[in-house]
Order: structure tokens, then sequence, then C-alpha cells
């Protein structure tokens, strides 16, 4: 797998070979920060269910300046530890807790979350309800999911601006206002 884009780009990072992970495709990742680049300047990237990390290091690379990456499986943080320490990124953060566990403990704000939680989950309007303490306002939630998932397109001030579907993957963006 490799960085698609930024000071990175064409650096191969490892990926987690977990049955319990999905890796966004390169062209995904592409595609996704195409559609986000335009909001950001800097600021801080929160993934929550980080798999390799290749979907917040794509951000650092581009032009998150810190990133906040969690996993609850143990070895894919491993994997992430890697990657990050392979590309030299000290401005970052690893947590292993339950999704639930981190939003409630969390005392950052942030300018952009990333959202691919199993599909098997799909309990997308409760999570999105939950990060709301955590998105700043102005703020991106990139949301991946299964092709057919039911989604809200507004949930109190967060407001649909993208909805894009890739094979069997969809991703939704939406901004906080």
């Amino acid at each position: 797998m490799r960085i698609v884009g930024g000071k990175f780009r064409h650096r191969n990072i490892l990926m987690t070979n977990l049955e319990t992970t999905r890796e966004t495709q390169d062209k995904v990742r592409e595609a996704i920060y195409n559609m986000i680049g335009p909001y950001f300047d800097g600021g801080i990237c929160l993934d929550l269910f980080v798999g390799s990390g290749a979907m917040g290091i794509e951000a650092f690379s581009r032009w998150i300046e810190e990133i906040h990456l969690n996993d609850l499986n143990a070895k894919a943080l491993d994997i992430c530890r890697i990657n990050c320490k392979s590309l030299n990124i000290s401005e970052v953060q690893f947590f292993n807790m339950d999704y639930k566990d981190f939003i409630k403990n969390c005392s950052y704000k942030y300018d952009l979350i990333i959202l691919d939680p199993p599909y098997k989950l799909n309990n997308i309007t409760e999570i999105l309800s939950e990060i709301l303490l955590l998105i700043k306002i102005g703020g991106i939630v990139v949301f991946e999911m299964a092709k057919d998932s039911k989604y809200p397109s507004e949930l109190d001030s967060l407001k649909l601006i993208k909805d894009k579907v890739y094979g069997i993957k969809r991703v939704v963006i939406y901004r906080r206002y």
C-alpha cells in the first residue's frame, strides 16, 4: 500500500493483513482527499477505527498538522506505529480503546474525523451523534460504510456535503456548521 498524495506521496506503508480490518484502496483515498482538500489548511485529525493508519497518514501527508490514531485491535495499532515511525511522523498520538470509551474520555476537538468502522456495527447515526462533541465547527467527517447502509443527510449541526459509491463501499462526507 502506498500514500497517494502530499509530502509522502509514493511512499509505501504496511497493511494490517488482519481479518478484522478493511484497507481503503489507493484510488478511493485519493478521491476522498480530492473531495475534502479545499476545506483544510492544517489542524488535527482523528482516525477512530484506524486499521493500518493509511487514512490518517494520508491526511498528515497533505495538510493536517497532527494525527490521533485509535483502534481497539492492538495488532493494527502496532502496524500504525511502524508506519508512522518509517515516515518519521512524530506529531501523532496512539490510542488502543473501544471507540465509545475513546469518545467518552476525549478532550480534543478535531478538524477532521475519519470513521471506517466494521460494517457489522451499522449504527451510523449513533456514531455520528456521539462524535458531534469532538468535531470543530467547520470540521469534516468522512464516514466509510457498506454501499447499502442507511445514513442521515443531516444530524444536528452535521450536514451531508458528498456521497459517493466505490464498489461495495460508500463514502459519505459531512461538514459541521
